[in-house]
């Protein structure tokens, strides 16, 4: 009878364990929210509180009434408005290794940047893209309102 019972618990660590190797390390986290904002990963939809960590590939997205305050690794900081899609496409920050890069796409809505380290050390691997436009970092803080499509 213990077999199956420690089969059982191992098989459950062991997906626990997978779960949290696919969202590897976190980004970032949510500072602060206002009305309803979830996290899409993995075709999963997860409502956002503050002090929830933030993924590489996560689509972030506020609904009518919701505003989220995000914090980066770098100290890149964000604020999303209502009815707002973000989505954490790459995000790699080992300055010392020289490894440092930052992908995200504004699909939606109106944002607030404040950059952060990347900006500063390698603005040429720092792309933030909205639906019409890639937009060029050299280190400042930026308004930027995005009108897309129900697909992006």
């Amino acid at each position: 009878m213990r077999f199956p019972i420690i089969f059982l618990a191992a098989t459950m660590a062991g997906g626990l364990l997978s779960s949290q190797a696919w969202a590897g390390e976190p980004i970032g986290l949510v500072k602060s929210t206002q009305g309803a904002a979830t996290a899409i990963r993995e075709g999963k939809s997860t409502p956002l509180k503050a002090g929830d960590d933030l993924f590489k590939n996560d689509q972030i997205v506020t609904d009518a009434k919701g505003a989220l305050g995000l914090v980066l690794r770098d100290d890149t900081t964000l604020s999303l408005g209502p009815n707002s899609k973000l989505v954490l496409d790459d995000f790699i920050f080992d300055p010392a290794a020289d490894k440092m890069g930052m992908s995200l796409k504004m699909a939606r809505g109106t944002f607030s940047v404040l950059t952060g380290q990347i900006a500063k050390l390698a603005p040429e691997r720092t792309n933030l893209r909205t639906p019409v436009a890639t937009i060029g970092i050299r280190g400042t803080r930026f308004l930027v309102e995005a009108e897309g499509g129900d697909n992006e």
